[in-house]
């Protein structure tokens, strides 16, 4: 959960952690009260962090491949 500021150095994506957390918190209500806690609730924030880490790296790099009308990668020039 790495990513690049509006400094241009490398830090911390904390906004992706803590809306993980929150939509694992959200999601934990829907489960009987006798099963809720908070392992439930970082269990399913791992889930959601994982899923949308493979699902950005399969469109980062199997999606582009599949693809032949992408533009190119290179830098716009000013």
């Amino acid at each position: 959960m790495i990513c690049k500021g509006d400094n241009g150095h490398w830090q911390t994506n904390y906004s992706a952690i803590l809306g993980g957390l929150a939509a694992g918190g959200i999601s934990n209500l829907y489960y009987p009260s006798g099963d809720r806690g908070a392992g439930l609730t970082f269990e399913n924030a791992a889930i959601g962090i994982g899923a949308t880490a493979a699902a950005n790296l399969l469109q980062e790099f199997v999606i582009r491949k599949l693809s032949s009308h992408l533009p190119s990668s290179a830098p716009a020039t000013p």
